[in-house]
């Protein structure tokens, strides 16, 4: 690949550059797909929707991309195939081949592809309903198109910690290469949760990141001694949520807390940090609750082409293409569970990952790069 530039200085001199790149080249898909960066693609797959929705629709939209992540994961699982002028031949095995194909493992660097699509499906850019403010929607896109491949994917799967049960370390400096932290003073972070309503509970005070907002969520039976610390008072319950400050020193939660959300904006290529926006979302405030949901994306959502949940998504990218029709997934809204507004759930469950799906990206990596 060759791309030249002429340039003409202030002082008539004609310059040109000319920037070469080699790229390797390979007939065999197995080799295509073992150099696939699922974040990068995940960044690309983004910009081209948003050009999609814009030209066309939103259902176009999630539809390009539901199907271009269905066809990557189904081509890498089938492994290499004989072609001839470029096509690829049929086999005589046929349906046994596909059938044999949906047992096989997705292979490591694309085993996150089909959860960052599926949030990016129900991303606000690109989520669909009649909840969405315009404005709202055209911000969204104006920040994905021009975000990074690290912003845009903490921006469309967000990172959720667990504050009310963090360890005695969180919010301070660590030397742990295994530990995961942030910022230039290597701060270790709180472990990181599902993106899920069944990984809350009404005892339980969650901060969720997407790089642009934050939300602090706040359960109706939260430790009084916690609630107390962030906020100066014992529970949120009647209160005038317009009054409540989130307190950043005075006690050691409080000043752990401040400390890992500066952390979390503390970008090593610029000079100073961002004061963060934090949005206290208290459980039963169904206005507040409701945005918060909304980065929920392992649940299902009630908008055409965001009914699955990710399990059910998983279902639909490893079905052979020879099977007719999306899964059926119910299209009930990703809301809170039913134990949430009748009394406090069960604690999160040991933040798994559904059944044949891998783990959130903040339980697989190690230092945050």
């Amino acid at each position: 690949l060759q791309a030249a530039l002429l340039y003409t200085s202030k002082d008539g001199e004609r310059k040109i550059r000319v920037m070469t790149q080699a790229l390797p080249v390979s007939s065999l898909t197995s080799d295509v797909v073992k150099s696939i960066d699922q974040e990068a693609m995940c960044n690309v797959l983004a910009k081209q929707a948003l050009s999609v929705a814009v030209k066309t629709n939103l259902d176009n939209a999630r539809g390009r991309l539901q199907q271009i992540c269905a066809d990557i994961i189904r081509s890498a699982k089938a492994g290499d195939k004989r072609t001839v002028s470029g096509y690829t031949m049929p086999t005589q095995q046929g349906q046994q081949n596909e059938d044999e194909d949906k047992d096989k493992p997705i292979p490591d660097n694309l085993k996150l592809l089909p959860l960052y699509t599926l949030s990016l499906l129900k991303n606000v850019a690109l989520r669909g309903g009649t909840d969405v403010h315009p404005d709202e929607r055209v911000q969204a896109h104006q920040l994905l198109s021009n975000m990074s491949v690290e912003q845009s994917l903490r921006y469309v799967y967000p990172q959720m910690f667990s504050i009310h049960d963090m360890d005695s370390n969180a919010g301070m400096p660590s030397d742990s290469v295994a530990a995961k932290t942030a910022g230039r003073n290597s701060i270790l972070l709180p472990k990181v949760a599902n993106l899920s309503v069944d990984r809350l509970s009404s005892n339980g005070i969650f901060l969720l990141d997407n790089g642009v907002d934050m939300y602090l969520w706040v359960g109706r039976s939260s430790d009084p001694a916690v609630t107390s610390a962030l906020f100066g008072v014992s529970s949120l319950e009647n209160v005038d949520m317009s009054r409540v400050r989130l307190c950043t020193k005075g006690n050691d939660v409080a000043s752990r807390l401040d400390t890992i959300t500066h952390a979390l904006r503390d970008d090593e290529g610029e000079t100073h940090i961002l004061e963060p926006k934090i949005i206290i979302v208290r459980e039963g405030d169904a206005a507040m609750e409701a945005r918060f949901f909304w980065h929920m994306v392992e649940d299902r959502a009630s908008f055409s082409g965001g009914t699955y949940s990710y399990e059910e998504f998983m279902q639909f990218v490893n079905r052979p293409p020879s099977a007719s029709g999306p899964t059926g997934a119910p299209g009930g809204m990703g809301g809170p569970p039913g134990g949430m507004r009748g009394g406090p759930p069960a604690p999160p469950g040991g933040m798994r990952a559904p059944p044949g799906a891998p783990p959130p990206p903040g339980q697989m990596m190690g230092q945050q790069s």
